[in-house]
């Protein structure tokens, strides 16, 4: 690729992508305020700054190039180009940093939304998991880009030859891939159980599916990269161009998820107006339990049918996601839902409006209020 070819394509890319991350942050603070922000904002402003790094360094790769070559053409190189090629070849090696910080930030910005998304769940444990396994692999590529290469001034040395683990670095380039396509995929589905089981109309929950699994094109994106990168190791621009495509990508997966509530009146996705009223069945009595920190309600309808509360949309206050919708006998049975226990008959709550011969409704939903993810009848 030549070298304009691909800073046009860099800062393109750059630019669009850097648009959405800023408006995944503008969106939080239009809702809530600036004083609102939260974890998952400062992951996002961490990979504007990592980005921004990783194509700053890129400009100066095309200027100074690195020790990326075999033997017999690090040979070719003229003595002049050889203070050149090792200040590239720094460049390189701290571009690698900043690339797999920028790359992992996204994750955490993900992680953050679904450890709202699940609170007061039993997958409220499955974050926590997958955020102790992206922290391992984190770990592990960055002791892998550092010690496949020892001592680390060879990763920067031209003369002698350093040999191919210090310039072309294949096995680098397959350990990355694996792990961010590992840890991309568990990221990926830990919110399918909740999208699945959504009792909205199915076009909307195909959207929101598709919304929420679109980290597969990363996953894609991480793939074609390592390929590619190692079919033309020999070819510097080959490898930036493709480490900034995925950057592109993964931008704009990471960002969407927090821009939708900008948009609170798209119907296909179930927005409403910011007032969010109730649906016109009223709730008959609530039996509440919040967990810690950003906890859940729970709330029963004692109808003679279905309660008319149950209801889903989201919006620049709110963020529903109906989860779970279950009748129940009324007497004196007890039903869980999670995590907490209702019980028909007890003090629990009242079955007023019914003769024992009628339902209860449990309607479990999901939601942001204030920013934080409860459950709700």
């Amino acid at each position: 690729m030549p070298a304009n070819s691909l800073l046009i394509e860099t800062f393109t890319e750059y630019a669009i992508g850097m648009c959405f991350l800023a408006l995944k942050v503008f969106t939080r603070v239009h809702s809530f305020g600036i004083r609102r922000l939260q974890l998952d904002d400062v992951f996002a402003v961490l990979a504007m700054i990592f980005w921004t790094l990783v194509s700053v360094i890129i400009v100066y790769l095309q200027r100074y190039g690195s020790n990326i070559a075999d033997a017999k053409t690090v040979d070719s190189f003229p003595d002049s180009m050889v203070p050149n090629l090792v200040l590239g070849s720094k460049l390189a090696f701290t571009n690698w940093i900043w690339y797999l910080s920028y790359i992992w930030s996204l994750k955490g910005v993900l992680l953050c939304l679904y450890h709202k998304m699940t609170a007061g769940t039993h997958r409220h444990r499955t974050v926590y998991l997958a955020s102790a396994f992206c922290a391992v692999t984190y770990l592990a590529c960055m002791l892998a880009h550092i010690c496949v290469c020892t001592p680390i001034t060879k990763n920067w040395q031209v003369r002698p030859y350093p040999g191919e683990k210090c310039t072309l670095r294949k096995d680098l380039y397959m350990v990355i891939a694996v792990l961010n396509v590992a840890s991309d995929l568990l990221v990926m589905i830990i919110p399918i159980p909740i999208l699945v089981n959504l009792q909205i109309p199915p076009a909307r929950k195909i959207i929101l599916i598709i919304l929420f699994c679109s980290g597969i094109f990363v996953m894609i994106s991480t793939v074609l990269r390592a390929y590619y990168s190692i079919k033309s190791i020999n070819t510097l621009t080959i490898a930036l161009g493709w480490a900034d495509r995925e950057c592109f990508v993964a931008a704009i997966i990471a960002s969407l998820p927090g821009i939708k509530p900008l948009f609170r009146n798209t119907s296909w996705l179930g927005s409403s107006g910011r007032s969010g009223k109730q649906s016109s069945g009223s709730y008959g009595s609530r039996s509440r339990s919040r967990s810690r920190g950003l906890g859940s309600r729970l709330g029963a309808t004692a109808q003679g049918g279905y309660g008319g509360g149950g209801r889903s949309f989201m919006d620049g206050d709110k963020f529903e996601l109906l989860d779970r919708q279950e009748k129940v006998a009324m007497g004196g049975r007890e039903e869980s839902v999670g995590g907490s226990t209702l019980h028909g008959g007890g003090s629990g709550y009242d079955g007023g409006g019914g003769d024992g011969g009628g339902g209860i409704t449990v309607t479990r939903e999901l939601i942001m209020e204030d920013d934080q993810f409860v459950g709700r009848s």
